[in-house]
């Protein structure tokens, strides 16, 4: 077989990153010497990781940050803000949305709440998690609309096989009865099967009175309560 044919079947099977890795190696005569086993290895895993690659940024663009270029080794752990930097770390393995647990943070305006967030939703995309970022009045807007077109059930079930759901100014603007519903049960559907990060301006305390309705309020609290890191940011507004 002669390298055109062997070119032609790599770009047939559609292995492009074995192909680059095979032209790398005929390129260079270093590689003359090295064993056949280890020359297929190192075309094979160059495969491997453009495929990682491929999956990470569709991930990426699928997540909708807000903020997509914000990573987790530029956090910042500044003593005003108070936050427990071995807690967040912890949260960067993302071995709690393998555990289908909740992160909830809160703080003030402009203390960098939704850069972390999507800082630790980044970190979620690297170990290949399937997330989405949504403002959570947008989110309501969308339920709306699939109730009236009647696709809310096509809906809630691709919400719910997120692993991790990103609901961003939460409790921050009034909804109605049939929103926080709406909104409820899409958090109901993910309870210990996926993981959802809340960002807040509100502390928790003061949920209850968004929710309103006493018997809803106590079923969503409960599960926030539970299973749940919770990240207090402090420390002086970062917008200009």
């Amino acid at each position: 077989m002669s390298e055109a044919q062997l070119f032609e079947i790599l770009t047939e099977m559609r292995l492009s990153g074995a192909r680059e890795e095979l032209e790398h190696q005929l390129a260079n005569t270093g590689y003359t010497d090295m064993p056949f086993v280890d020359r297929m290895l190192r075309m094979f895993q160059a495969e491997a990781d453009r495929r990682q690659r491929n999956r990470i940024e569709r991930l990426t663009q699928a997540s909708q940050f807000k903020y997509a270029n914000a990573n987790p080794e530029a956090i910042d752990y500044s003593k005003d803000r108070k936050l427990d930097k071995a807690h967040i770390l912890d949260l960067v393995k993302c071995e709690w949305i393998s555990r289908g647990q909740n992160v909830v943070i809160t703080g003030a305006s402009g203390t960098g709440k939704t850069w972390l967030a999507c800082a630790l939703g980044n970190s979620a995309v690297r170990h290949e998690k399937s997330t989405r970022y949504v403002r959570t009045s947008r989110l309501a807007e969308e339920l709306n609309y699939a109730r009236l077109d009647g696709s809310l059930t096509k809906l809630r079930t691709k919400l719910a096989r997120l692993d991790l759901l990103i609901l961003d100014d939460f409790a921050l603007l009034p909804m109605g009865p049939q929103e926080k519903a709406d909104l409820f049960e899409v958090i109901e559907d993910r309870d210990e099967r996926a993981s959802t990060m809340l960002i807040s301006q509100r502390p928790i305390a003061d949920w209850y009175e968004f929710v309103g309705e006493d018997l809803l309020a106590d079923a969503f609290l409960d599960r926030v309560r539970n299973r749940t890191h919770r990240i207090q940011l402090e420390g002086k507004s970062k917008r200009g």
